[in-house]
């Protein structure tokens, strides 16, 4: 056979195969489901981002789904309704291909069983045109959204965005739209053999929580939740060293050392970087509640890490330790707030960060006047608080690096807490940073792994370190906030920042799979929890009728210009008051 004549037959082969792929479709049964419009979503290769597409309308209880290429990888795949998600409005998984031609039943209720109902053989599907959205269809949105829409095959798409059904008569697409408030898009094709297809897209406005004066607070972020702010008790931690193994020093009655009284600040899990893009990768740093006590002599600090981020499409939830902090020599970051007249930005006179030789990653504008570094192997390397100098910036050598000798003083445990009752955290992977100044999309995924599974750290730092007192910690109170890192840059924190998320979506530039987090440069600026002080003597709660200006002071008198947050007297024309901003 000649190549010219060889080249025909191929070309006429592959045009055979292309058809038979576009005319792979299967049929769904809505009877059992009652669903106003049906979707389907569907994995291996091809695969449908979640969740899913919607499908055509046949006749009756009948739709049907022509697959856009060859679905011979498709490994699984289920039915749901259109728009809406949940668990009561989709299917079960049907873990195999699809078979060309059959009709799939799903059951009613909450992911009922999809049944393989074997050839169907009522009216054939039409052929449609089909609209592709973009953003998908459920796609969420802050402030506005602009939406573009395309027609296979290309033919007029007739919209509306009142949520009536779109007909001949009705506008017309020709650009990108934008929506300023939640929407739902409905569109109607026409093929040339006047087959109509409608079909509805709808983009939800978020209900954002604002932060207020540098702290966000919703129904799972809490900041001294319920003016808790630590305990003035003594813990009494045990610390075992382990030379030569992975966790190297254990804190060994931590998992009873801690209360809910103790609790200074909640966040969520699955708030790092790698929930967003490189879940695959191990270990997993991320910090969900900071517990505090204090004493004459001591800072006592636990710190519970939990297991929410794994290789969902890969190798699934660890069960060897990979996923622990401490199998990595990483770094533990911890940003204290101590004198309400001091603030630094953790900056080296070299102007790198600490621990860092090439640039600055994470950078302090939030109060922050001391930074202790550690590893994530308690007591490999050299941990050290840093505090700033004369000049505003810090080094490694005294008085500005404070060390604390060959003791133990933090440890490691395995476990979750008792007191811990619920991990709240997004239900799905690869969520918009965005959603977490809302109260949507949360679930507890407590059940989601064992509780060992998950890891604590905790901390005795003794106050003549820190260079404060136990009656300072009473009378003014001080702030503590944990910097989850990976890398050199912080991927998450504690409590929440939206620095760590700002390239969260942006490539690794060593790895493209992983997040840009790791060696971005983030500025903090919210608040730390409260340890100490008096809670209830906020300046928000303050009524205030005089006008005049105020004038703040420290307690020892010295006036200050441009308080930051602290303990302060407030003057106000003849009044004076003590609060805390």
């Amino acid at each position: 056979m000649n190549s010219k004549l060889l080249y025909v037959v191929l070309s006429l082969l592959l045009t055979s195969l292309s058809v038979k792929a576009a005319d792979f479709t299967i049929y769904y049964d809505n009877s059992e489901t009652g669903w106003e419009s049906v979707g389907i979503h569907y994995w291996g290769g091809p695969q449908t981002e979640w969740p899913g597409v919607e499908i055509d309308h046949v006749d009756g209880n009948i739709w049907s789904y022509t697959f856009p290429s060859d679905p011979k990888g498709v490994s699984g795949f289920l039915f749901k309704h259109a728009t809406l998600s949940g668990d009561e409005y989709q299917t079960a998984d049907m873990s195999k291909a699809p078979i060309n031609g059959h009709l799939y039943k799903g059951a009613g209720g909450e992911k009922g069983k999809v049944t393989d109902e074997g050839l169907y053989e009522g009216t054939p599907a039409p052929k449609t045109a089909t609209v592709t959205a973009s953003p998908k269809t459920g796609a969420r949105f802050s402030e506005q959204i602009t939406v573009t829409l395309t027609a296979t095959p290309a033919v007029p798409i007739y919209y509306t965005t009142d949520g009536s059904l779109p007909t001949k008569a009705s506008a017309v697409y020709a650009s990108p739209l934008t929506f300023n408030a939640t929407t739902e898009l409905r569109t109607l094709t026409v093929t040339d053999e006047g087959v109509e297809k409608t079909q509805s897209f709808i983009y939800t406005k978020r209900q954002t929580v604002e932060p207020a004066d540098g702290i966000l607070t919703t129904d799972f972020y809490r900041v001294n939740p319920d003016g808790k702010n630590g305990s003035n008790r003594t813990v009494d931690m045990k610390f075992t060293k382990h030379p030569n193994t992975n966790y190297q020093c254990t804190a060994d009655n931590a998992m009873t050392n801690w209360t809910n009284d103790d609790l200074i600040c909640q966040g969520v899990a699955r708030d790092i970087a790698s929930a967003f893009k490189g879940k695959h990768e191990y270990p997993v740093i991320d910090s969900y509640a900071i517990f505090g006590a204090y004493d004459a002599e001591n800072l006592y600090l636990g710190v519970q890490y939990v297991y929410s981020v794994w290789d969902a499409g890969g190798d699934g939830k660890s069960d060897n330790d990979r996923h622990r902090p401490w199998m990595m020599d990483g770094r533990i970051m911890l940003a204290f707030d101590l004198d309400p007249n001091k603030e630094f930005e953790g900056v080296l006179a070299n102007g790198n960060t600490i621990w860092d030789a090439d640039g600055q990653y994470n950078v302090m504008r939030n109060g922050t006047d001391c930074i202790w570094l550690g590893n994530t192997k308690p007591t490999v390397g050299v941990p050290a608080l840093f505090f700033p100098n004369a000049n505003g910036t810090t080094s490694y050598d005294a008085p500005d690096c404070v060390t604390f000798g060959s003791e133990p003083f933090y440890g490691v445990a395995d476990g979750l807490l008792p007191c811990i009752e619920h991990i709240w955290g997004q239900k799905d992977f690869g969520y918009d940073p965005e959603e977490l100044r809302t109260n949507d999309g949360f679930v507890d995924l407590i059940s989601e792994v064992g509780r060992d599974k998950h890891t604590f750290y905790e901390w005795k730092l003794p106050l003549s370190k820190l260079g404060i007192t136990e009656q300072q910690i009473k009378d003014q109170g001080i702030g503590v906030m944990v910097i989850d890192t990976y890398g050199q840059g912080a991927i998450g924190c504690t409590p929440y920042d939206p620095t760590v998320f700002d390239n969260a979506l942006t490539s690794y530039s060593k790895d493209p799979s992983t997040s840009a987090e790791k060696e971005d440069k983030d500025i903090f600026t919210f608040k730390h929890p409260r340890i100490g002080g008096d809670l209830s003597l906020s300046a928000e709660e303050i009524e205030i009728t005089d006008q005049t200006p105020a004038e703040y002071f420290t307690i020892d008198g010295l006036r200050v210009a441009n308080p930051t947050h602290g303990l302060y007297i407030m003057r106000r024309g003849g009044k004076a008051t003590k609060v805390i901003l």
